[in-house]
């Protein structure tokens, strides 16, 4: 599976380091994983599992090939639709400032 830098892209170089070589970190410790990210659409956090990527063991950079990441943005493009969700997750939400305070 060819490499590309993190969806959103995070800027690594668009000529990726070989499978099994870290772009961000060198490591040879690259290996094939399915992953879960959480993303922001307008005021909903939508969790997007099951992604395949490349994990570095060593820092954890993921890095997705180019289908992966069109395939994300058509997603997000539609809005992330509900009906279309496989599950929902309650998640609780906190604030910063108010755990300063007590």
């Amino acid at each position: 599976m060819p490499t590309t830098s993190s969806a959103p892209r995070s800027g690594s170089s668009a000529d990726p380091e070989p499978p099994g070589s870290c772009a961000s970190c060198g490591s040879a410790g690259v290996h094939e994983s399915r992953v879960r990210s959480a993303f922001w659409h307008q005021e909903r956090l939508v969790v997007v599992e099951d992604i395949p990527a490349l994990v570095c063991a060593a820092c954890g950079e993921r890095f997705y090939d180019d289908a992966t990441v069109i395939a994300l943005d058509l997603l997000r493009g539609e809005g992330f639709p509900p009906e279309r969700a496989r599950d929902e997750l309650r998640v609780g939400v906190f604030s910063l400032a108010d755990l300063k305070k007590g």
